[in-house]
């Protein structure tokens, strides 16, 4: 399992007690965890020292484990000792979400100071859904998640919102721009202030952005907050931009698709630990 090369920002005993908890982990459950990072590090730089942890991870088992006619479930779910949401997916369920267009497992990769992990998994990943997964489809799953809140807007500017659901919907808008900006080719960035610099957007909106992010850290936003102007805008007009995206056309899956998909899974299957 990797070592981190940097905290960060959080406390360290939070820090250090949940990457015991993926080592104990892999010794008590007998499989190997290739990622594990917090979500929060997709939206802000820095955080408090009594954060609340929310890490994703994904891992993998035995061979023999897929193997039986009796495998346990795709999902684990681990009870800690600190303030924090810990969830992982087996990576046979990563990969069938990622070739149906489910892009969630490339933002866990990217995040920065991982708990636990491969080195070369995250970089591993991406290239296999680069060669075999299908932009389109991964739009159109950030187009749905800003439809879903279509009923907030209703002809006019959105109201309050809790900051977490605000960050997902501007982060959703930006990855439907760049993958416009981008001819729908490629991997966006994960994190908010990375995908806001790679994508064209206007200094105002930018600065929007910052300042959101900044208020944030700076613990000024505690319940709800009301969207600037650009963000709004920004929101609006990629949800007017649905109806062209969903009329693309998209990659078709095929056995080659699935074998590929196959050598990939057994690749890490039995790839040696770090």
């Amino acid at each position: 399992m990797g070592a981190p090369s940097q905290v960060g920002s959080e406390s360290s005993s939070v820090f250090m007690e949940l990457e015991k908890s993926f080592r104990d982990l892999e010794n008590e459950r007998n499989l190997r965890v290739l990622h594990a990072g917090d979500l929060s590090h997709l939206y802000l730089h820095k955080k408090s020292e009594a954060h609340y942890a929310n890490c994703r991870f994904i891992y993998i088992r035995s061979i023999e484990h897929y193997l039986s006619l009796f495998p346990v479930d795709e999902t684990v779910d681990v009870d800690v000792n600190v303030p924090a949401n810990v969830s992982g997916w087996d990576l046979k369920k990563t990969l069938i979400a990622l070739l149906k267009g489910n892009p969630e497992p490339l933002d866990w990769v990217q995040l920065r100071d991982p708990y636990a992990g491969h080195d070369e998994f995250p970089k591993s990943l991406i290239s296999f859904a680069l060669e075999h997964c299908d932009p389109v489809r991964f739009a159109l799953y950030h187009y749905n998640r800003i439809e879903r809140q279509k009923h907030r807007f209703d002809g006019v500017s959105l109201g309050e919102i809790v900051p977490e659901r605000l960050y997902d919907l501007i982060r959703s808008s930006l990855v439907l721009r760049w993958y416009n900006q981008n001819r729908y080719q490629g991997v966006p960035p994960s994190r908010l202030s990375d995908i806001a610099e790679a994508t064209f957007i206007r200094p105002v909106l930018r600065g929007e952005i910052e300042e959101l992010v900044e208020r944030s850290e700076a613990g000024m936003i505690k319940d709800v907050v009301r969207p600037a102007g650009a963000i709004n805008d920004l929101i609006l007009a990629e949800l007017e931009a649905g109806p062209a995206l969903l009329a693309r056309r998209r990659r078709q899956f095929t056995q080659e698709t699935a074998a590929q998909a196959d050598r990939f899974f057994l690749k890490w299957a039995v790839v040696p630990k770090n």
